[in-house]
């Protein structure tokens, strides 16, 4: 609930109000059309994002400034009177981090909490750095709040899962069409150079993130490789928990039957068909997705190629 706005909160109840309407009734009165709700969550993570200051749901409520939706969000939310502590902690299972998560929600960190932060410093000379060859830090995951970080870091360990397994890494180009039919010269320029004119807001430049947006922030290529680590982002099958977040490892790779002999350049190998599959082994599956995987050809998940509009 940290990241709902009041205004999408009173969008959220008059469209379920709709949705609970009788044939040739009018929406109720009631908040969420008198559905019973149970909000989850804390006002310890994000906030909203791309909204107003005085958007979350925590934030009083000002006639003169706020808009009617957002003062009917706050009333909404106001309504919720009945307030469950959870106390159990699952996610984290470390006992000393469990305790400095504890006094850091409080506002209480106390001196031997900075010291054992310091000691995962990687630059600090007096801690010894772990051997991130070996695990568990070989299958860490990696953070970071910058897109083009984020990016440099992929294409590092891809050819790194490619020089240790040893293989390959395919390269995938995606294919760019207007009404089902290949991009011009002229065409094909105009969307390589889309970003680099538009709009331009507060000095940054607008228009490469609108760029980004219309094309589903889909990547010209690709590039995987037998071993490499993935992370699913979007909800594949949510029934066998193949949903966003779920990570897993390629353990094979089939590609299209028309695709020509490989001749690796420099370890890399340039496809010429969209239409390849990638064996995905994901981790902590369920008993429902172990059951599936091994009714599956050596365990094979579905792929679905992901498609990009850029409007004009």
């Amino acid at each position: 609930m940290s990241m709902l706005g009041k205004t999408f909160l009173a969008r959220l109840s008059h469209n379920i109000a709709i949705a609970k309407m009788t044939e040739g009734g009018i929406p109720s009165s009631d908040s969420f059309g008198g559905v019973s709700v149970i909000m989850c969550g804390n006002f310890h993570q994000f906030p909203p994002v791309a909204v107003g200051a005085s958007e979350p749901l925590y934030v009083p409520g000002n006639a003169q400034r706020d808009s009617t939706l957002s003062q009917v969000g706050r009333a909404i939310y106001e309504e919720f009177q009945t307030v469950v502590t959870l106390k159990q902690q699952i996610r984290v299972t470390d006992e000393v981090w469990r305790d400095f998560l504890r006094h850091l929600r409080m506002g209480r960190v106390q001196q031997h909490h900075l010291e054992m932060l310091r000691t995962l410093v990687l630059t600090n000379p007096s801690v010894t750095p772990p051997d991130f060859t070996s695990p568990p830090w070989a299958h860490a995951c990696l953070v970071t709040p910058r897109h083009a970080v984020r990016q440099e870091w992929n294409h590092a360990a891809v050819y790194k899962q490619a020089h240790v397994t040893p293989g390959v890494v395919f390269e995938c180009t995606a294919e760019d069409s207007i009404r089902g039919q290949p991009l011009s010269l002229v065409e094909r320029y105009a969307f390589a150079t889309r970003g680099s004119k538009g709009q331009h807001t507060g000095g940054g430049r607008k228009s490469d993130y609108q760029g980004r947006r219309h094309n589903n922030d889909l990547p010209d290529t690709i590039e995987i490789s037998l071993g490499m680590l993935v992370m699913v982002t979007q909800n594949v099958e949510t029934d066998l928990d193949i949903t966003n977040g779920a990570r897993g490892a390629i353990v094979d790779i089939v590609l299209h039957a028309d695709e020509p002999p490989m001749t690796p350049i420099d370890g890399v190998v340039r496809l010429n068909y969209l239409d390849w599959t990638h064996v995905l082994y994901p981790w902590n599956l369920s008993a429902k997705a172990i059951a599936s995987v091994t009714r599956r050809p050596k365990g094979r998940m579905p792929r679905a190629p992901s498609n990009g509009v850029n409007s004009q």
